[in-house]
Order: structure tokens, then C-alpha cells, then sequence
């Protein structure tokens, strides 16, 4: 016995609507998160969130099933295509061309959402990054020391980070931040190798430390206050240079003339 009309239509549409939901939860998935900014000059980067790595491996997932389900159902129809053009088919010809631009576009569409994955690239200069991450590298390295040690480097670290994010805008090499470049690059990693080498000389290497820092954190209140009187400046110009031509009488006392 046929069922009714009515549990067809009924099934129907609870098909459907399954189906919808799949299609919606995987266009969901596909979308790419937009993390929250961090500092660019922090020694540690904030790492996302146990449900954003999820989400991000969930929506991995998504892409590479949808995309490789795709690129097998246009590869079997191309397979086919390909026997009817070896008969002779000129429509089996058209038709595999245009499975073949569908199967590039699948491939570009794949580019496109991966890259959207990625995350944003880093908008310090190149050399500002290279100091940058020697620095993130020895504050890794800074968890593997005594916590007296430890704490006295991490506070070096970070001065020296806050003297290269103050002198990264300078247009020349000062002598400042020639020192900053030099902290980064030569003097802390070799103070972290002579400590390797020499465990005993901890109160050397401690006071050496606090010599850096203090210097480091010279030269970024100097950075700041170089920065406060730059904005104080143009704050001024711009207010001379605008109010002095919109003042009453600005223009020797004449007037508009009257309609």
C-alpha cells in the first residue's frame, strides 16, 4: 500500500531541510575567523583560544572535504567526457573543456578560503621584526632559567621591546637605536650563552642585565617624550596655520560684501 500524499510531502521537506542545515553549517565552517588584533611588539603573542583553534580546524576540515568531494565528482565526469571525445563526441569535447575550467575554479575558490586562514602578515619593517623575534626567541629560552635570573631578563626583554617599537619610527640609525639593535641582536643573546657556559657567574650576568635595562628604558621614555613634543608641535602648527585665517579681521578688516 502507497503511503498518502501528505508523509511524501512531509518526508520531502524534512529532507530538505536537513539539507539545508548541512549546507548551512558547512558555509559556516568555510567562513574564516576574524581573530582579535594583539600588540605587534609583544615578547609573547596572545594565542587564540582553545574554541577558535577548533573552529579553525573545523573549517580546515570543511574546505579540504568539500574540496577534494569536488575535484573527485569533475575528475570521474572528466574520465567520461574523455571517452566520448576519443569517439569521436564534438559535444563531449566542449563539455570536458568546460569541466576542466570548473575544476580550476574549484582550485582557486580552495586558494582564495585557505588564504583567508592564514594569518595577517606582520606590519612592522623588516628589521624592527628580525630584533623582534631574536627577542621572542630568548624569552623562550628565559623559561628554562632559575626564576631570580629569569624575572631580571624578562624585565630586560621587555625594555628592550618598548626601546625598539620607540626608535622604529626614526628615519635614521641614532645612537640610540643603534644600542636598541645591538641589545637585541649581539649583547643579551651572548650574556644568555656566557650564563651557559658559566652558571656560577649569575650575579655578573644579573648585574650586566640591569645595566641593559636601565639603558633600554631610557631610550623609551626619551621615544616618548620625542613623540609627545612632535604631536604637541604639529597640534600647534595646525592651529596657527587654521585659526589665524578663520579669525574675525584675519583678512585686514574686510568683509564679505553684503548681497
Amino acid at each position: 500500500m502507497a503511503p498518502p500524499p501528505s508523509s511524501k510531502a512531509a518526508r520531502s521537506r524534512g529532507v530538505w531541510r536537513v539539507a539545508r542545515s548541512g549546507v548551512r553549517a558547512t558555509t559556516a565552517l568555510l567562513r574564516p575567523v576574524q581573530v582579535a588584533q594583539t600588540d605587534p611588539w609583544a615578547l609573547a603573542p596572545a594565542r587564540p583560544a582553545s574554541g577558535l583553534r577548533l573552529r579553525r580546524a573545523a573549517g580546515l576540515g570543511a574546505l579540504a572535504l568539500v574540496t577534494v568531494l569536488a575535484l573527485s565528482i569533475l575528475g570521474t565526469l572528466a574520465m567520461l567526457l574523455a571517452i566520448g571525445v576519443a569517439s569521436g563526441s564534438d559535444v563531449a569535447g566542449w563539455l570536458l573543456g568546460v569541466t576542466l575550467v570548473l575544476a580550476i575554479g574549484v582550485l582557486l575558490w580552495a586558494r582564495g578560503r585557505l588564504l583567508g586562514w592564514q594569518p595577517a602578515p606582520s606590519a612592522l619593517p623588516a628589521e624592527e621584526a628580525q630584533d623582534l623575534q631574536a627577542l621572542r626567541a630568548l624569552h623562550q629560552q628565559a623559561r628554562a632559567l632559575p626564576r631570580p635570573l629569569r624575572a631580571d631578563l624578562e624585565r630586560t626583554l621587555q625594555a628592550t621591546a618598548g626601546a625598539l617599537r620607540a626608535t622604529a619610527a626614526l628615519p635614521t640609525l641614532t645612537r640610540d637605536a643603534f644600542d636598541v639593535r645591538q641589545a637585541a641582536r649581539a649583547d643579551l643573546p651572548e650574556l644568555l650563552h656566557a650564563y651557559h657556559a658559566a652558571p656560577q657567574q649569575q650575579p655578573e650576568l644579573r648585574a650586566s642585565l640591569l645595566v641593559i635595562e636601565e639603558r633600554m628604558v631610557s631610550i623609551a621614555r626619551q621615544g616618548e617624550q620625542d613623540a609627545a613634543r612632535a604631536a604637541q608641535a604639529q597640534r600647534a602648527f595646525v592651529q596657527d596655520k587654521y585659526a589665524s585665517t578663520t579669525a574675525p579681521g584675519a583678512d585686514g578688516g574686510k568683509t564679505p560684501p553684503g548681497r
